[in-house]
């Protein structure tokens, strides 16, 4: 099953485009960031990010994930503001 911390780690730096930038937004190390996010691709047994340095690109299967968080998560703000 998914950890919903985990994807919600996962989308803030795939938003942001790094880790160090969603770090700062999210107020956590960049060390729990990517600890986050490898137990998330050890849980679906796919890589969401190509490593290139310190750059990282989203892979076809972390495009799919992006799309699916953003759902999840717009859902979740979109609910915050109703109530």
């Amino acid at each position: 099953m998914i950890n919903h911390n985990q994807l919600r780690c996962f989308w803030a730096v795939a938003r942001a485009g790094g880790v160090h930038r969603a770090s700062e937004q999210l107020h956590l190390t960049p060390q729990t960031l990517s600890g986050q996010i490898s137990r998330l691709e050890a849980t679906l047994g796919v890589q969401l990010f190509e490593r290139t340095g310190r750059r990282l690109i989203l892979t076809e299967a972390g495009r799919m994930a992006l799309s699916y968080a953003e759902e999840i998560f717009g859902a979740s703000l979109e609910l915050e503001e109703m109530l």
